[in-house]
């Protein structure tokens, strides 16, 4: 079977365990570019990491031989980057949070959704027995009900109180 050629798009601080998994995962997978904007954290990772590194993004999206992205730059530029990433064809691997509002982050899974690719999104904790033993408390509903608070401080304290209200009206 051929390796997958896959590049890294983001080279701060989420980067090294991505980088430690793809250098133990060399059987399977080629790492064909990895790439910042910043041209010191490019050298920066060229001096602990085997992998070569593109000076642009277009060079990544343009060439077909890369089927997959790792996204692991800052959460308000993952919008943009997947819309790219998704318009070129490439699968993608999304370190967390997806954006910076909830808007946002919808509009980002409509992206990948509308371009046919796979978006999948790093949630290393969700199967460990204390996220697992957590999720069972919450399902349980001890802890009361839950609420969803949108990134928007404006936003979200309003829709908060506006729910606390419709929860005591109906009460």
């Amino acid at each position: 079977m051929a390796k997958q050629r896959v590049a890294i798009i983001g080279l701060g601080m989420a980067v090294g365990p991505h980088a430690k998994s793809l250098v133990d995962l060399a059987e399977w997978v080629e790492v064909a570019y990895a790439w910042s904007p910043s041209e010191q954290r490019r050298t920066n990772f060229a001096k602990s990491y085997p992998f070569p590194h593109a000076d642009n993004l277009e060079r990544i999206l343009a060439d077909r031989t890369v089927t997959a992205v790792a996204i692991l730059s800052p959460p308000n530029t993952h919008l943009e980057l997947v819309r790219r990433a998704a318009a070129a064809g490439k699968h993608i691997l999304l370190e967390k949070p997806l954006e910076i509002t909830t808007v946002r982050a919808e509009e980002l899974v409509r992206s990948a959704k509308a371009a046919g690719v796979t978006l999948g999104v790093v949630l290393q904790h969700r199967f460990r027995p204390a996220g697992e033993r957590l999720k069972a408390i919450i399902d349980g509903g001890s802890l009361g009900s839950s609420q969803l608070l949108d990134h928007d401080p404006p936003v979200a304290a309003a829709e908060l109180l506006r729910r606390a209200r419709a929860r005591r009206a109906g009460a």
